[in-house]
């Protein structure tokens, strides 16, 4: 009952105020931000005023829809946004019917309440007070113009151009008296034609336009002769608001005039002069330091324009602010002490970016009756001619520390080539005896001092740079290699004075370059023992190696191979289609195969090769190699009647062209291999001799060649078993797939539980098949997946099948779909292809052989694979199997 009383004593006392309250909540756009309120609740003094009872739960903007003219809906905004109380005052309504209200604005929680004091009569009150202040100011100002204490020409012109006033100073000028001249035109009171009609087109002027019209002008006084005068006119507006006389002041400023010229004349002699000075010069006045003069060498060394005369120098040059620089210039103008230093360094903006500049600068104080107005500077950049000295010095620094840190033998020698020093760790010259020697004898191993001495000859003739690898003699009477570079260094006469060389041990590098030779020299040997013919070319498609074959053939001699030599050799109706292949296979970068005949040197016939050629890239996909093989088809190109024997004869020598390739895959595995290992040992052998002095560049050079060897491995081995898919028949048995998931499962089990990865499958079919091709197939599936999974993100592999009949046979479509990586739609043609990688190999491990080996599986089951793919989104492979093999060996 008492809380009843409250909210009837609260209800009471709020619709008794005198003022109207309105209680309102906030209402939200899409942003968030607040865009209008609704309205809870309203005093009766509101609604009494806007006659709506009805206005609980509607918009304020509604309620008071002529509140757009006005900016009181934002400032309530501000305050529901703020927090802040706010107090402004506003109208509202119409033109016609406009009223003033004092809004006081306050947030309580959610709410809003806002207080309007209706102030239209105050306002009023304020304007009536307003307009009578403005009538006391016009019988003010009308007092002013005619006073007569002044030494200025006070006048009053009616619309007529007639003088209803003039003070002494005027009628002084005139040499009349007010009875003279009141009432008057100009012209009766002497006023030349030109000057009365300027006049009375400007007293036109103010009355049309209301207002004010200055000018100076020149005309004689009656004892002082020509005088120039600064006059103004401005109109007298009567109670309506229109112009009833045009009052006038004038004031002689010939004396100002005449030391305004004198004035200007100096100051055109001294910005002449500052402008002609050849050095970047400005001139600073007053506390501020404002830029009075500057010349056109300051401005561009500043990087402005003449924009900045009358600005304060710190606001054009801010980073000045604190600067040594700056503390001098203020105590040149504080204490008048000159200032003069060179290479002065002042970090300064010019062009957009804070650099470093050198100055050589000079300050001088202006100093005018006794006191400091001013100053001057100059400037003189120095900053090439300072940076070039640093230079110098950071050269001959840094000369210094690689000398010192060099694991390089470092030395300099006589004119003549016959006396050696070495140089100490800061570049001087050591004097101690013992490493005073001859170079030939301490460097040159005896089977190299003629080729060494040749070229020393000839560099001193020629005053060129000597350059040569050369064995030496170790201490330990070893055999090592060394790269010497020696350079002459010339006088201003182009006579040599000394050498200066550098010697590096480079035994190493020899090592492994005779291990690559030999490597290359074993794939030849092994490429020779095959009965196809075997070439390779450049990117551009230029052959640069034949194996024995072709030279057997052709008849050319050794090494003799090229752009166009195996042309000659084509029968001539093969040439042009041969020509366009290889020549679109090139610029596609795809794979070429092609049937063409051969002219055989023995007999001068032509038999027939079927030559493929397939390009090898790198990880980018660029190609970098062309490799092929021609094989003799002459055979199966026969006639029908000995079609049969040939066939047999041809399958013979086809089974024995396999076994020889399958004898060179396994001997090229081991056989390439073997470089491999050494060149890891020799790499390791290196990282050894050159322990502690590898920085960490090199360090990383050196992992990356463990890292590409050991790729290799991993890539003979892949190639291995891509030749064995089609080398080794299977049987076809019943396979049952969800017990070759279940297998894979448990081979992968530690690595599924490492990643986190899952693999889901049901009701898959049970068909005929190689049981060992079809694990292969699968496991290198689901092995992509959870390796080309996304980052932080567990692989989830799904796998289904469904059924289909093509052509009166049944096959078996399984889907294996990933959450991994996925890749580009137009990246599908290139999937299956061989060595082919998407990704970075740095990243993720792999030979490329993969998906290609499950094209061939597939296929070998008479069977295909297709894929698609999403970037971050996954990838989706539709593996086709028939359930019956028509061969039982697979």
């Amino acid at each position: 009952m008492e809380l009843i009383n409250n909210l009837d004593l609260f209800q009471t006392v709020f619709n008794s105020a005198p003022n109207g309250i309105a209680v309102l909540k906030s209402l939200y756009d899409k942003k968030g931000k607040v865009e209008d309120f609704s309205i809870l609740l309203f005093n009766t003094y509101i609604i009494n005023w806007i006659n709506i009872a009805d206005y609980k739960g509607k918009r304020f903007s509604e309620v008071f829809s002529k509140i757009e003219k006005t900016n009181i809906l934002q400032k309530i905004i501000e305050t529901a946004e703020t927090g802040i109380t706010t107090n402004f005052e506003n109208w509202y309504g119409d033109e016609n019917a406009k009223k003033w209200f004092k809004f006081t604005t306050v947030k309580q929680g959610e709410l809003l309440v806002v207080t309007m004091e209706d102030i239209t009569e105050k306002k009023n009150a304020e304007n009536a007070l307003n307009n009578a202040l403005i009538d006391a100011e016009k019988q003010k100002r009308l007092y002013n113009s005619i006073i007569n204490a002044t030494p200025d020409l006070v006048y009053v012109f009616d619309l007529d151009y007639k003088f209803t006033y003039a003070n002494k100073a005027l009628l002084s000028m005139w040499g009349k008296t007010a009875e003279d001249a009141i009432g008057r035109g100009l012209r009766e009171n002497g006023y030349e034609d030109w000057h009365a009609e300027m006049h009375e087109q400007e007293i036109d002027t103010v009355v049309a336009e209301k207002r004010a019209v200055r000018g100076t002008v020149s005309f004689p006084h009656a004892e002082l002769g020509r005088r120039i005068y600064d006059y103004i006119l401005v109109p007298v507006f009567n109670e309506k608001g229109e112009v009833e006389v045009v009052a006038g002041t004038t004031r002689d400023i010939t004396e100002i005039k005449l030391a305004e010229e004198k004035l200007q004349q100096s100051e055109s002699r001294f910005r002449k002069m500052i402008h002609q000075t050849p050095a970047p010069t400005l001139v600073l006045r007053g506390d501020d330091l404002i830029i009075e003069q500057i010349n056109t060498h300051m401005l561009q060394m500043i990087g402005r324009g003449q924009e900045v005369i009358g600005m304060r120098l710190i606001d054009v040059l801010p980073e000045l602010e604190g600067q040594y620089v700056w503390e001098q210039l203020l105590k040149v103008y504080n204490e008048g002490i000159p200032f003069d230093q060179s290479e002065v360094l002042v970090p300064h903006n010019r062009t957009g970016e804070l650099k470093d500049y050198y100055y050589n600068l000079a300050y001088r104080p202006l100093i005018e009756d006794g006191q400091i107005t001013g100053m001057i500077q100059v400037a003189v950049e120095v900053t090439q001619q300072v940076v070039a000295r640093q230079k110098m010095e950071e050269s001959e620094s840094r000369f210094r520390a690689l000398v010192n840190a060099s694991s390089d033998l470092v030395y300099r020698m006589d004119a003549d080539w016959m006396i050696m020093q070495n140089l100490e760790g800061d570049g001087r010259l050591s004097n101690s005896g013992e490493k005073r020697v001859n170079w030939l004898d301490k460097f040159i191993h005896p089977n190299d001092l003629r080729r060494a001495v040749d070229l020393i000859s000839k560099s001193i003739i020629e005053k060129s740079i000597f350059e040569m690898e050369h064995r030496v003699i170790n201490p330990d009477d070893s055999i090592g290699w060394v790269f010497s570079r020696v350079v002459p260094i010339l006088d201003d006469q182009e006579k040599i004075i000394e050498w200066f060389g550098a010697s590096s041990d480079i035994t190493s590098q020899k090592e492994l370059q005779n291990v690559i030779t030999e490597s290359e020299e074993k794939f030849r040997q092994l490429a020779d023992l095959v009965p196809q013919i075997i070439w390779t070319a450049n990117p551009d498609g230029f052959v640069d190696y034949y194996n024995s074959r072709w030279y057997e053939y052709t008849g050319y001699e050794e090494h003799e191979f090229g752009d166009s030599s195996w042309i000659s050799k084509l029968h001539p109706d093969d040439v042009y289609l041969v020509s366009k292949g290889w020549h679109e296979s090139v610029h596609a970068g795809s794979s070429y195969q092609l049937e063409f005949r051969l002219r055989n040197a023995n007999t001068g016939g032509y038999r027939w090769f079927l030559s493929k050629a397939v390009p090898i890239k790198d990880k980018e996909g660029i190609i970098n190699k062309w490799f092929g093989t021609c094989t003799d088809i002459h055979e199966q190109k026969s006639t029908t009647e000995k079609l049969e024997i040939l066939v047999a004869e041809r399958t013979k020598e086809l089974q024995r062209s396999n076994d020889d390739l399958q004898q060179f895959a396994h001997v090229a595995s081991h056989d390439l291999k073997e470089p491999i290992r050494k060149i890891k040992t020799f790499v390791s052998r290196l990282e050894d001799h050159l322990e502690g002095q590898l920085d960490e560049s090199a360090s990383k050079f050196f992992d990356r060649i463990h890292v590409a060897a050991d790729r290799m491995f991993n890539m003979i081995d892949g190639v291995l078993a891509y030749s064995k898919i089609n080398a080794d028949s299977q049987k076809a048995t019943i396979v049952d797939l969800n017990e070759t998931i279940k297998n894979i499962e448990t081979d992968l089990e530690i690595v599924l539980q490492k990643t986190g990865a899952k693999i889901y499958y049901q009701d898959l079919p049970v068909l005929e098949g190689a049981s060992v091709l079809l694990y292969q197939l699968f496991y290198n599936l689901i092995n992509n997946s959870i390796k080309f999974a996304k980052e932080d993100t567990a692989s989830e592999i799904i796998i289904t099948a469904k059924e289909q009949i093509e052509e009166d046979k049944k096959f078996a479509i399984i889907t294996v779909e990933d959450n991994g990586i996925g890749f580009d739609l137009d990246q599908t043609g290139r999937i299956f292809e061989t060595f082919t990688r998407l990704n970075s190999k740095d990243r993720y491990e792999g030979t490329g052989l993969g998906l290609s080996l499950c094209k061939k599986i597939a296929e070998r089951h008479g069977g295909s694979i297709t894929a698609s793919g999403v970037p971050n989104k996954g990838a989706v492979f539709i593996i086709t199997l028939p359930f019956e093999q028509k061969e039982k060996d697979i």
